[in-house]
């Protein structure tokens, strides 16, 4: 898959239907698994790498854009226009995180149709009392269960008029919210899901309180699909837990057999970003120049070295090239990535 670097040709290839793709992934794969991202760059290399779809995080975006915890602070607006500009930069089905529906029914509805029109295949919506937080972030509540049901019967609605290849993935933050008994919160769980599925929504899930709850996902699993078996459910991978440390390995091959089909590792690429990132400004602050000289024997040969090819740089070359012949004298005479007389030199990446 490396070969797509600088290669993507993004301004004239696009996923027509990836509402569709999605589903047609579900279908013919053991499970689908991904990481969240939060960038354009990020969602890009996710591609490049072979993964089949990749996820917009809702906490990645917080931290990413604002420095801040997932407290429901980014707006539908900015959601929207960084879901735009990630299924932009990529051919594989993109979903987003749509929050709780960014407030009222009328929010929820309104941001189905708006990420549609971004060009995601999918969102998922919680059932999260607005403002939401973080599903690990102690002091969540839900909803009440009937303005739940209402609000993914609402959503479900203007799917089915825009596109009803548009896939809903209903959460359910039962497990875990201040506002329900802890002894009862699985079975509320469940009961939402299934709730939730007869409203409308293609997936469910829930979200767990420790990486080897294994009673608690294992019964979720089971309480769904007792009453809808051909119901994919959605797994949080969370990068609030350590699953090194987990009592019992998880792994996603046995999720898929309890029937999680869809499985993300909700922050993976900004933690591999944040400790790639604080290694080099690190080593820059104590060592200087001699920082950037040991970034660079690091990378060599890797697949993420020139920042040009991942820019598609060269494509975009080719195109200027062959609209605008007399650009290839610029090529001939200029210096620099892209120019003839540079294109052997080693110290040009």
């Amino acid at each position: 898959m490396e070969k797509l670097i600088g290669r993507l040709d993004l301004y004239e290839r696009v996923l027509k239907n990836p509402g569709a793709e999605f589903r047609r992934l579900l279908k013919t794969e053991p499970y689908i698994f991904t990481t969240g991202v939060y960038t354009p760059l990020q969602a890009k290399l996710a591609q490049i790498a072979g993964l089949k779809a990749v996820y917009i995080s809702g906490y990645s975006c917080s931290v990413g854009y604002l420095g801040a915890a997932d407290l429901n602070i980014l707006t539908l607006e900015e959601y929207i226009w960084i879901a735009r500009h990630i299924a932009n930069a990529v051919t594989i089905p993109v979903v987003a995180d749509a929050e709780s529906g960014f407030g009222s029914l009328f929010n929820a509805m309104r941001a189905v149709k708006e990420f549609w029109r971004a060009g995601v295949a999918a969102i998922h919506v919680e059932d999260q009392v607005f403002p939401k937080r973080c599903g690990h972030l102690a002091g969540k509540q839900v909803m009440p269960l009937d303005d739940a049901v209402a609000m993914f019967k609402a959503i479900d609605r203007v799917r089915r008029n825009i596109d009803p290849d548009f896939f809903i993935i209903a959460r359910t933050d039962a497990i875990g919210a201040s506002n329900v008994e802890p002894e009862k919160q699985i079975d509320e769980a469940i009961k939402r899901a299934k709730a939730y599925i007869n409203a409308g929504a293609d997936m469910v899930w829930a979200e767990f309180t420790r990486p080897d709850d294994i009673d608690a996902i294992t019964k979720f699993a089971e309480g769904v699909r007792k009453e809808f078996p051909d119901v994919p459910l959605a797994f949080n991978y969370s990068s609030s837990f350590r699953w090194h440390k987990a009592k019992i390995p998880v792994r996603f091959k046995w999720l898929a057999e309890l029937g999680y089909k869809y499985i993300f590792i909700t922050l993976g690429a900004l933690h591999a970003e944040t400790y790639a990132v604080y290694n080099f400004v690190k080593d820059l602050a104590t060592r200087q120049e001699e920082a950037l000289w040991e970034l660079q024997k690091l990378k060599e040969g890797h697949p993420t070295e020139s920042h040009h090819k991942l820019g598609d740089f060269d494509y975009f070359k080719e195109l200027e090239v062959t609209f605008y012949p007399w650009a290839k004298i610029k090529y001939e005479r200029g210096a620099g990535y892209g120019s003839e007389r540079d294109k052997a030199d080693e110290r040009v990446i």
